[in-house]
């Protein structure tokens, strides 16, 4: 054999040993050899890089139906902790599987493989969307970022973890300063207006983002926001109580 197929049939065979009867019954009967092999590859970086984590399209779903794989190590995620996270990012959760995975010598390892129901699903871009969302849940497992509704506009308006910080400081200030309505209520409204959502944020780069800054972008912005907003329907959203 060539040097490189040498190699990588030693590398096979290192992993057929380690996790030849690591899997149990229940994930060979529910799992597929390509979605398999997609997940031995992820547990394999798990001591490398840490939770792993795969928002994907299933092979044959429903159109409004994705995949949401979560790998980690050393103890399983909790339903009660991931599920308010997954549904305040917008995705309904239909199902979970959890699988422990014993590999030979290793301690055990976790695939949490979650059937999500998305509206529009089909209409979003998921091979653009998957790092965004996968970050962001990141984020909020782990405390670096708040579980709240804001984080529905990953999905909706595309927007990265730390583009919706921004938003999220917004709505606090305007709290402290005694605007009347809740966050609750912001964050119910940029949900239903993500295209306005994506505007403020790209507002805020002009004006205050140093390689970004440009005044005369930042008027512009500002005049079409102010003509996003006079198309809306006034009464599209009831304020809450």
């Amino acid at each position: 054999l060539p040097a490189t197929d040498a190699v990588a049939l030693e590398a096979c065979r290192m992993l057929l040993r380690r996790y030849g009867t690591a899997f149990p019954v229940s994930y060979r009967e529910h799992v597929d050899a390509a979605s398999a092999v997609d997940d031995l590859q992820r547990l394999d970086r798990l001591a490398r890089v840490g939770p792993v984590l795969s928002l994907f399209r299933r092979r044959g779903a429903a159109p409004d139906r994705l995949g949401f794989k979560i790998y980690r190590d050393n103890a399983p995620v909790p339903l009660s902790d991931s599920l308010p996270m997954l549904e305040r990012m917008g995705v309904r959760v239909l199902a979970e599987r959890p699988y422990e995975i014993t590999p030979d010598g290793g301690e055990s390892m976790w695939i949490h493989d979650f059937e999500l129901e998305v509206q529009a699903a089909d209409e979003l871009d998921i091979e653009a969307l998957a790092p965004l969302f996968e970050e962001a849940f990141a984020r909020v497992l782990d405390g670096r970022v708040e579980n709240d509704d804001f984080n529905r506009l990953v999905l909706k308006a595309g927007l990265a973890a730390e583009e919706i910080v921004i938003l999220r400081a917004y709505s606090k200030y305007l709290r402290q300063i005694g605007f009347p309505l809740s966050q609750a209520y912001v964050e119910t409204t940029l949900a239903a207006h993500p295209r306005i959502a994506g505007m403020l944020v790209r507002l805020f780069r002009l004006r205050f983002d140093p390689v970004e800054r440009d005044d005369a972008a930042a008027a512009s912005q500002v005049r079409a926001i102010e003509q996003a907003l006079d198309a809306c329907p006034g009464d599209l959203i009831d304020a809450p109580d």
